[in-house]
């Protein structure tokens, strides 16, 4: 039997990618969204595999509400950027088997040959292993990890690596600094940063608040980062060329 996938918020840009990639794999697939005529419920309960592709703070009520209508054997999945709390709700939400899942990448990407998706079990091994084999024959480097290893690393991936990238930008505001003023004067290493922190702003800036807010290890990662640049200021408040040296050293 060929599954039928419902994709719950798939009206969005990850939902319609991933509705070309199942559809381009040979399978049927439900659209649920607020703009659709088929409800969550009526489509979770026509799905042997159904995805929850809504905003993170959402995925808890939306689970709650397709639940009970998912099939017995039937699989509940989401594709949040953090994992722990989506995936407990989703065991609380459908009795069955529940698998977290979070592609590492957006959906300007015309294939998923090469990238990464991450799996973090939930309960159950039917789905669990159907999902892996579906991606890694379509070339996707399948990574399996559990969702509090998956937020802490994550909390360093995106967290502290948007974070640094957020501020830079409210930096440059506070001080009164354009793209103007900096462009003759940017170096490759700025130049990086800066595209980097234009591309990260001109996207949805509800997802990026999420990310940073809604993983519990980012507040963490944001502590140590605090004192790594107490450390650095450290040195550079006191004019020590040889102490901000060795720390560099031992960083490296």
């Amino acid at each position: 039997m060929t599954p039928t996938i419902a994709l719950i918020g798939g009206a969005g840009q990850m939902g319609r990618w991933l509705e070309r990639f199942f559809r381009s794999r040979g399978y049927p697939v439900l659209i649920a969204d607020v703009e659709t005529g088929l409800s969550a419920s009526e489509a979770a309960s026509r799905a042997e595999v159904v995805i929850l592709c809504v905003p993170i703070p959402v995925v808890a009520e939306v689970a709650r509400e397709v639940g009970p209508h998912l099939k017995p054997g039937a699989a509940l999945m989401d594709i949040a950027s953090v994992k722990q709390r989506p995936l407990a709700a989703m065991l609380d939400a459908f009795p069955g088997e529940v698998v977290g899942t979070h592609p590492l990448f957006g959906p300007g990407e015309p294939d998923i040959r090469g990238l990464t998706v991450v799996l973090c079990p939930g309960r159950g091994e039917r789905w669990f292993k159907w999902l892996k084999t579906l991606l890694e024959e379509a070339g996707a480097r399948v990574r399996v990890t559990t969702a509090t290893e998956h937020d802490r690393l994550m909390s360093v991936v995106q967290g502290l690596a948007h974070f640094i990238l957020i501020a830079l930008g409210a930096t440059m505001r506070q001080m009164g600094v354009t793209e103007e003023d900096v462009q003759d004067f940017s170096t490759p290493t700025f130049g990086t940063l800066l595209s980097l922190t234009r591309k990260l702003l001109s996207q949805d800036a509800k997802l990026y608040a999420c990310i940073q807010v809604q993983n519990p290890a980012n507040r963490l990662a944001l502590r140590a980062f605090n004192e790594a640049v107490g450390d650095i200021l450290y040195y550079i408040q006191r004019q020590d060329v040889a102490g901000l040296v060795r720390l560099l050293e031992e960083i490296k």
